[in-house]
């Protein structure tokens, strides 16, 4: 959706002897590129915002288009930028075939999940396993609930509260390659993690 790709933000703007009443930027997010667009529409006239670093103010006669630098959007909405939580990261770690062991790959992968959730203030962890085709239904149910089990063990271990921390097994089900029945497919022995 749009609205994931941009920081669109809207600040009440009350100073004394200004008639600007409110002040409306589009900001590029830097995290995935690009910008979106946002209507500002008040009833009398409609502004779209489309371009980095647009804005729109309303006054009491209507909105309109507003020339503002960069710089002075920066100071206009430091308090709410500075306010913004991290977005969330999704990460996927691999397994070894038939168990709950990270491969080699995956074991140096985890300390980038470990960092990005040391960044947050507070953080909230959802890990969902996963198996390939291979054996039964019950058999990978109870494997990619192990996984999970297992990467929210190591988390844990590592300092961070049980708590926060879901987890979950889809067992073969939601494959990542999609494989015939009894297909020993690696990137499909995973756990996805989700911080936020």
């Amino acid at each position: 959706m749009m609205w994931r790709t941009i920081l669109t933000l809207g600040s009440m703007v009350l100073l004394v002897g200004c008639p600007r009443q409110a002040l409306f930027a589009v900001l590029p997010n830097a995290e995935v590129g690009g910008v979106g667009a946002i209507t500002v529409d008040d009833g009398k006239t409609v502004t779209a915002l489309d371009q980095p670093y647009a804005a729109a103010e309303s006054r009491a006669d209507g909105t309109a288009p507003s020339a503002e630098t960069r710089e002075n959007i920066a100071v206009i909405f430091r308090s709410a930028i500075a306010a913004q939580p991290i977005l969330p990261h999704h990460f996927r770690l691999y397994f070894i075939l038939g168990s709950n062991e990270l491969t080699p790959e995956s074991k140096c992968a985890y300390s980038a999940v470990f960092d990005d959730i040391e960044q947050r203030p507070v953080y909230e962890i959802e890990v969902i396993g996963f198996t390939d085709t291979l054996g039964d239904l019950p058999y990978n149910q109870t494997l990619s609930l192990a996984r999970a089990a297992a990467v929210r063990g190591t988390l844990v271990g590592d300092g961070l509260d049980r708590q926060a921390i879901s987890i979950a097994g889809r067992g073969k089900r939601d494959l990542l390659v999609p494989t015939a029945d009894q297909t020993p497919e690696p990137r499909n022995r995973r756990v996805e993690i989700t911080v936020r």
